[in-house]
């Protein structure tokens, strides 16, 4: 072996790779002290971690979605078949109206209760009634809309937990909605995380859409918080809240997007329960602009 120059970039590789300097020298046909030399060059430091940022060191994590300068219909926490469907109707109608074609579901699109851990069970509202009425909702849904957004929701996650987490979110959801056809499966975006982004030009901040695992008695509450994290206008699912306001800074826009669930169908609320009353409504943006509709006001 000879003391010559060789190619540090391979030399580090293979350093990188966990090979000795001896192990070097001999696959490179040099000398130890060149193999030395070249990881000098390189800043190799053998008692540091070597970084590899493609190999070791990436992961393969879901990213968010993001729209971008799109009009859209902003709902979630429908909880079929529990559902109000005159209020569906009343934003389908809307969104043709506006002429807005792209659909968000903010999670909990489906109940589940027969998959949950509590009781009581709603037997008028079994699995079987659950699934074929979300068929045909979303056979409805995909006559007015291009494109659905799908979030991660705790009641339709009950799914993939029930199968022991032996299909991610997004693929349960893709299987449920499998009977409906690939034309319509390819309307579908589903997410495997609880959250994406709409971004619009020239607007200071993104909004930040979401469904949370954590729920909070106080209206915007969990939003505000969430706002400040973000920094980002927020709309928030899962507390059935419907309200509109500011963040702590006065500037942000903070929202809880209400539902299209229907609590007189809902067994469970039978119960004596000191929570806030639930409360219905959807949201859509125009042009860049948010707008908020409950069946008691809307803001405009």
């Amino acid at each position: 072996m000879t003391n010559i120059r060789i190619d540090d970039e391979r030399a580090v590789e293979l350093a990188t790779m966990g090979l000795s300097n001896r192990q070097i020298s001999e696959e490179l046909k040099c000398d130890e002290s060149s193999v030395r030399r070249a990881l000098n060059r390189k800043g190799f430091k053998r008692h540091l971690i070597p970084i590899d940022l493609e190999t070791r060191f990436s992961f393969d994590l879901d990213k968010p979605l993001v729209l971008t300068d799109t009009d859209a219909m902003i709902t979630a926490d429908w909880h079929i078949p529990v559902y109000d469907p005159f209020l569906v109707n009343e934003m389908i109608q809307r969104a043709r109206d506006e002429g807005i074609r792209t659909l968000v579901i903010a999670g909990d699109f489906f109940n589940f209760d027969a998959l949950s851990a509590y009781d009581p069970k709603q037997s008028d509202a079994d699995l079987t009634r659950e699934y074929n009425e979300g068929l045909a909702v979303m056979r409805t849904l995909s006559e007015s809309f291009d494109d659905i957004y799908y979030l991660w929701g705790n009641h339709d996650a009950r799914l993939h937990k029930a199968l022991g987490f032996a299909m991610r979110f997004r693929d349960a959801m893709k299987m449920v909605f499998g009977a409906l056809g690939n034309d319509l499966l390819k309307k579908m975006h589903f997410t495997n995380l609880d959250h994406m982004w709409i971004e619009f030009e020239g607007q200071r901040w993104p909004w930040y859409i979401c469904h949370p695992a954590t729920y909070t008695r106080v209206p915007l509450s969990s939003a505000r918080r969430i706002a400040a994290k973000q920094n980002a206008h927020v709309i928030c699912a899962h507390s059935h809240h419907a309200a509109i306001g500011y963040a702590e800074d006065g500037e942000k826009i903070c929202v809880e997007a209400g539902g299209f669930h229907d609590k007189a169908k809902t067994a469970y609320l039978q119960r004596s329960t000191t929570y806030p009353t639930w409360q219905q409504g959807y949201g859509w943006f125009k042009g860049g602009r948010f707008h908020l509709t409950t069946p008691e006001w809307e803001n405009s």
